[in-house]
C-alpha cells in the first residue's frame, strides 16, 4: 500500500496531464467527425457533446495539477527540513 500512495504530488499531476489529453482528444474528434458528416441529420449535436464534454475536462484537469503541484511542493518543503516544527509565536505588538 505504501507504493501505492507514495509520490502522489507527481501521479496527481500526470493524472491531470491524462484527463487534459483526454479532453483535447475529445474535442478533435468532435471536429473530426463533424467535418465528415457535414451534411448528416446530427449536424452539431455531436460537435456540441463532444466539445463542451472536451471542455470540461480540460479545464478541471487545470485545479487537479495545481493540487498536485502544491502537494509535491509541500512534500520536497517538509523533506527538506525547511519547515520548522517547534516555531515560537511573537508576543510582542507592533508599535502604532
Amino acid at each position: 500500500m505504501k507504493k501505492l500512495y507514495s509520490n502522489i504530488g507527481k501521479k496527481l499531476t500526470t493524472l491531470a496531464m491524462v484527463c487534459g489529453g483526454i479532453g483535447i482528444f475529445c474535442i478533435a474528434v468532435g471536429v473530426i467527425v463533424e467535418l465528415l458528416t457535414f451534411f448528416d441529420s446530427f449536424n452539431g449535436i455531436l460537435l456540441l457533446s463532444c466539445g463542451l464534454g472536451g471542455l470540461l475536462c480540460l479545464l478541471s484537469s487545470w485545479p487537479l495539477y495545481a493540487f498536485g503541484q502544491l502537494v509535491d511542493d509541500v512534500h520536497q518543503l517538509a523533506g527538506n527540513g525547511s519547515i520548522q516544527a517547534s516555531a515560537s509565536p511573537v508576543d510582542e505588538l507592533p508599535e502604532l
